[in-house]
């Protein structure tokens, strides 16, 4: 093939290409992408370099160098932006197709979408009418100028796409966290959100949410993504789960290939959870012996940093040490001081211990808690020469062999508790300015000499909790049927021998003394409503509260009919979700709920033989966050005909009053007067603007529903 066919090929694949661009970037959202397109998509990321780099070249070589010898540099400019033209419409076209998957918000795909499309278009223009651009040398500038910019524009949405708004400016931001003082610091600003910055937020932000997961803000956090929430009440579940996965695993987080999680890093995130997962939490708050503080002080007061004057371990011994049952990481940034925390109690020996000689002068922090050590192991730790903190709580030591503990003359905290010591074992042991001992044989004679005997000490014996009032745990509500025609049985559950269990079917909080008692092993529901639980026990702090809707369906539509279409992300099984008795979670994006926002849900439900109904029941969802409100107003129409229809009832929701708790469920009920029917209409209207105190003030609100209850 001649040189001018291959190019009049390229010419026509390239008006093919920005033809079929432009016809999905105007039709895709009522287009199914197939599997083997999908495919194609993803090597967007592949590919976009090369634009970038033809465009730039195109415009240097256009206005720079044509000028000084077109007869020369016409064919291979030519030839350049040819390419140019033929792999930016690729490149544009293969994003087009990937920004059709789920996980990316459609609001932060429109500049980056179409500044793709600009450049596609530009370069096919500016190949097509090269001759008379080059004609004038403004005008090639201006036109190279163009391309320039929009590809800086297109490049900054897609970073902000794939690495969150303030990609450009976190150094900035980061540099600005780090001078936090201590007193200020909280731990999951200062702390936990930093990590989840720079190795979470990549992939899970505002604009680009994989697993329907958004870790942006503390809402998002709380609600979790497509898998369910992250943390359960003890600190388990998913976030931990995905970081302990082996890196080959599908499922490991951060994926393979992407910036790993440091030991400290882990120990920081898991010690938050363990605490209760606490957004308000002050570092300073926290116990002087808590290992998040000690971890977090370095961080954020760096005067208080010990000077040490020994030299740092070799990089890629601390790397070979670290492994699943031992961490060891530096004491602060850029400083040679190092710690060491075993985990994994089945896998632990002696020898992992000696392990570690090749950065005993290097080890300050040492963490054997709940580890099976011996006492002859303490002879091994004696040969830490530079360790201030020493943690031997619940080990099965005897105590016998704490004098060789003398050798460390730079030991100050030692944590005892839990073991097996006796006072006299104590009497021989070094300066220490802390010694924590509950929860062993020692009582307070004993005690009472050891405090004359170490004047400079601190010994903690503990809070021995004479008077603890502790909390119950909230009921736990069992039934399989939230969607029922006639009755369902539901089982309350607490473990706590004696407690009551209380409960209310109005959506009432249940108090100690006038609220029902479950007195028996189920409790049977006839009507929709929702059943609120408590727990009490005299001497106990009641539990939270528990919630569960159930929702009585007496007749079902023979088929409904939806007068405006949901919008294309939330528009679950159509029409068919409003009764197909699958009732959503507070997961709005897993395709059990229909949104709408700038239309009303309106819908015909027909039934082929007339009815006789008194009510109306819809399952909404709110999730203030996410701009999900309550309906601004709810109307139900009826009649036997549907171009004659009667208003029955209309509602006017509550609103809520401030951003802040996660999404939940509200179920709106209608009543009126029972009446023959084989038509009724819904009309569910969302908020036209949402509140001042709200972040998006003055824009449109979502309303979501899944099911449509008739009784």
């Amino acid at each position: 093939m001649s040189d001018q066919r291959w190019t009049n090929f390229f010419y026509n694949v390239c008006i093919g290409l920005n033809g079929l661009l432009l016809f999905l970037v105007f039709m895709g959202t009522e287009i199914r992408v197939p599997v083997f397109l999908q495919v194609m998509g993803r090597m967007h990321p592949l590919l976009l370099h090369f634009p970038i780099v033809l465009f730039f070249l195109t415009a240097f070589s256009e206005v720079f160098v044509q000028k000084r010898n077109p007869s020369l540099f016409h064919p291979i400019g030519n030839t350049l932006l040819l390419s140019t033209a033929v792999v930016s419409a690729m490149s544009a076209l293969m994003g087009l197709i990937l920004s059709q998957e789920s996980g990316y918000e459609s609001g932060a795909l429109f500049w980056h979408k179409w500044s793709g499309v600009a450049l596609s278009s530009l370069a096919w223009a500016w190949y097509a009418f090269r001759d008379l651009i080059r004609g004038k040398h403004l005008f090639s500038t201006a036109v190279a100028s163009c391309a320039v910019i929009i590809t800086l524009v297109a490049g900054h949405e897609g970073a902000s796409i794939t690495h969150g708004k303030n990609y450009l400016s976190a150094p900035l931001s980061e540099e600005k966290a780090s001078g936090v003082d201590l007193e200020n610091a909280l731990v999951f600003e200062h702390l936990v959100r930093p990590i989840l910055e720079e190795k979470c937020m990549g992939c899970h932000n505002n604009t680009k949410s994989k697993g329907d997961l958004i870790m942006v803000t503390e809402v998002a956090l709380l609600k979790g993504g497509e898998h369910g929430k992250l943390w359960d009440q003890n600190g388990q579940g998913l976030l931990l789960e995905r970081i302990h996965l082996p890196l080959e695993s599908e499922e490991h987080m951060p994926p393979k290939g992407k910036p790993q999680l440091t030991a400290q890093e882990i120990i920081i995130i898991s010690q938050w959870l363990s605490k209760g997962a606490d957004f308000k939490q002050k570092i300073k708050d926290l116990p002087q012996t808590d290992s998040l503080r000690i971890l977090a002080e370095p961080l954020f007061n760096r005067k208080a940093v010990a000077q040490y004057n020994f030299d740092p371990a070799d990089e890629a011994t601390i790397k070979k040490l670290n492994n699943d049952y031992r961490a060891v990481f530096p004491l602060a940034i850029h400083s040679p001081a190092l710690v060491v925390e075993f985990f994994g109690i089945a896998a632990f020996k002696s020898e992992h211990l000696k392990e570690l000689t090749p950065i005993s002068d290097q080890i300050v922090d040492l963490n054997l808690s709940r580890m099976p050590i011996t006492d002859d192991d303490l002879k091994i730790i004696a040969g830490f020469a530079n360790l201030r903190k020493l943690n031997l709580a619940n080990t099965p030591i005897s105590g016998i062999n704490l004098p060789a503990l003398q050798a460390l003359k730079h030991l100050e905290k030692l944590t005892l508790s839990g073991t097996n010591i006796k006072a006299n074992d104590l009497e021989k042991l070094p300066n220490l300015s802390h010694l924590y001992v509950w929860n062993t044989a020692i009582n307070e004679n004993d005690l009472s000499a050891l405090r004359s005997k170490m004047p400079h000490t601190k010994i903690e014996t503990g809070y021995q909790g004479a008077n603890v009032v502790a909390k119950l745990n909230a009921a736990i509500i069992e039934g399989d049927k939230q969607v029922f025609t006639d009755q369902t049985k539901v089982k309350l559950k607490n473990y706590i021998k004696g407690a009551e269990i209380r409960y209310t079917l109005d959506g009432s909080i249940p108090d100690s003394l006038r609220s029902s008692i479950c007195d028996s092993d189920s409790l049977s529901i006839d009507k929709t409503c929702m059943l609120t639980t408590k727990v009490f026990l005299p001497g106990w702090i009641s539990s939270d509260v528990s919630i569960r809707h159930f929702y009585k369906v007496e007749f079902i539509p023979d088929s409904a009919i939806l007068v405006h279409q949901p919008n294309p992300q939330y528009k679950g099984e159509g029409a068919k979700t409003l009764f197909n008795s699958k009732v959503g979670d507070t997961e709005f994006r897993n395709n059990k709920w229909l949104g709408y926002r700038e239309t009303p849900m309106e819908t015909y439900l027909l039934f082929k033989k007339p009815i006789k109904a008194s009510s109306v029941s819809i399952s909404t969802l709110v999730d203030i966050g996410s701009y999900i409100m309550p309906a601004a107003s709810i109307e139900i129409w009826g009649g036997m005909n549907k171009n004659k229809l009667t208003l029955l009832k209309k509602i006017k929701p509550d609103q809520p009053k401030a951003v802040g708790m996660p999404g939940y469920k509200i179920g709106i009920n209608a009543e009126f007067a029972a009446q023959n029917l084989s038509v009724l209409k819904v009309i569910v209207k969302p908020v036209p603007k949402l509140p001042l105190w709200h972040p998006g003030k003055g824009d449109p609100a979502w309303v979501f529903m899944d099911e449509i209850f008739v009784n």
